[in-house]
C-alpha cells in the first residue's frame, strides 16, 4: 500500500474479502522509525503498508494475526512498545500501537472517511482508543456533535479543524491530538491530503516508469494520455486518469500544480507547454514544468513558443532537459529516477510552501 494513497482504500478493499486488523502507530516518545498516524493493514495471509519495519513491525503483525485467530468480532487493543534491546531495535524511543480487529464487510465510519477525503476538505477522525469496543466519528467543518461524543473531545475536534490551529502548521503529516475525558482516552486526527498535484502527460515507456516510481512519493498523480489502452491495468488504483483533452486538464489544474510533459507527439508537447506557461503571469501559478528532450529540442521549442506569444520571462520556467545532470543513461527507469530525484530536490516547488 502506498501511504500517500491512504490506508483507507487498502482497508476497504481488504474488508470486502476478509477480516483485517488495522495497526496504527499512535503516540511516540523519543525516536521512532515512522511518524504518528502511519498505519498497516494485516490479514491472515498478507499485509499492506508499514509502521517502520524491523522487529517492531514483525511483532505487530504477529499480534494482529493472533487477534484474527482468537476472535470473530470487533475488538481493539492499545499496547506500548519500547524500541530498545527487548525488540532488538536501536531507535531508543517508545511507541503505542493501536490494534483494531474489523470483521469483513462494510464499515460505516470508513466509508464516511473515504467520502470526505474525496472532496479534499479537512476532516477529523475521532477514535476512542482504549474502549472495549472500537468507536469512531468522522467530522467535517459543518458536522454536528454526535450524542456519544464528550464535550471536551468535541471542542478539541472543532479547534483542530481550524486552519490557523498550530497543530496544522506542519503540512507534511496529519495533526494528532490526544484528549482525555471521563469516558476514556480519545485520539483526534486531522486527515487532509496536502500533496502537490502532479500532471504527467504521456503513458509511454518513460511515463510508465515515472508513474510507477511516483507511487511511493508525496505527489498526487494525474496521468493523461489520449490512448486509453496504453495505461497499466492497475493505474486506476493509484492515480487519476484523463483520456480526452490534455489542454483541458491543464486549464483545470489547481494553482501550484506540477507538470511533466512526455507525450508521443512533439506537437502536443508544445501545445501543453504553451498552455501551462500562459496559465497566468503570477509567479507561483504553477510550481514546475518539465519537458523530456535534449538541448536541441529545448532550442526548437523556445523558438516556437516565442512565436506563439510566450514571453522570455515565462520561458524561464520551462525545464528541459529534465533530470539531474549527474545521473546518466537513456533507459526509461534511469530517466524516471533522474526526474523524480530532481523533483524531490528542486526548491521551485518545495519553497513555495514557506
Amino acid at each position: 500500500m502506498n501511504d500517500y494513497l491512504h490506508w483507507t482504500i487498502a482497508l476497504q478493499s481488504l474488508l470486502a474479502r476478509q477480516s483485517s486488523v488495522l495497526v496504527t502507530l499512535n503516540q511516540i516518545l523519543g525516536s521512532a522509525p515512522r511518524e504518528s498516524g502511519c498505519r498497516m493493514v494485516v490479514t491472515a495471509e498478507s499485509t499492506a503498508g508499514s509502521i517502520g519495519g524491523g522487529n517492531l513491525e514483525f511483532t505487530a503483525i504477529s499480534q494482529a494475526r493472533q487477534m484474527l485467530a482468537e476472535s470473530a468480532g470487533t475488538i481493539q487493543k492499545l499496547l506500548p512498545f519500547g524500541l530498545g534491546p527487548a525488540l532488538n531495535q536501536c531507535c531508543g524511543g517508545a511507541v503505542n500501537l493501536h490494534f483494531e480487529r474489523i470483521p469483513a464487510g462494510t464499515v460505516g465510519w470508513l466509508d464516511d472517511l473515504i467520502e470526505a477525503q474525496a472532496d479534499s476538505s479537512p476532516t477529523i477522525l475521532i477514535s476512542a482508543v482504549d474502549a472495549a469496543v472500537p468507536l469512531h466519528h468522522v467530522l467535517k467543518a459543518h458536522s454536528t456533535r454526535p450524542a456519544d461524543l464528550p464535550e471536551p473531545v468535541w471542542q478539541a475536534a472543532t479547534l483542530l479543524l481550524q486552519p490557523e490551529n498550530p497543530n496544522n502548521a506542519d503540512s507534511s503529516q496529519n495533526a494528532l491530538v490526544a484528549v482525555e475525558s471521563e469516558t476514556g482516552n480519545w485520539w483526534l486526527e486531522r486527515i487532509e491530503d496536502q500533496r502537490p498535484e502532479l500532471f504527467l502527460f504521456g503513458a509511454g515507456h518513460v511515463g510508465q516508469e515515472v508513474a510507477r516510481m511516483l507511487r511511493g512519493l508525496p505527489f498526487k498523480l494525474s496521468w493523461i494520455d489520449q490512448r486509453l489502452n496504453i495505461f497499466p491495468e492497475d493505474a486506476v488504483d493509484y492515480c487519476t486518469l484523463f483520456t480526452s483533452d490534455p489542454l483541458a486538464a491543464v486549464a483545470a489544474a489547481k494553482t501550484n500544480s506540477l507538470f511533466v510533459v512526455m507525450t508521443h507527439s512533439h506537437q502536443l508537447d508544445e501545445a501543453i507547454c504553451q498552455a501551462v506557461l500562459q496559465r497566468q503571469d503570477a509567479e507561483w501559478d504553477f510550481r514546475w514544468l518539465g519537458l523530456i528532450g535534449s538541448d536541441t529540442k529545448r532550442k526548437r521549442f523556445i523558438h516556437r513558443l516565442k512565436q506563439g506569444g510566450v514571453s522570455d520571462q515565462q520561458l524561464q520556467r520551462l525545464v528541459c532537459p529534465i533530470g539531474l545532470s549527474g545521473i546518466h543513461g537513456k533507459q526509461p527507469a534511469t530517466i524516471a529516477l533522474s526526474l523524480l530525484a530532481q523533483l524531490m530536490m528542486d526548491s521551485t516547488w518545495t519553497d513555495a510552501e514557506n
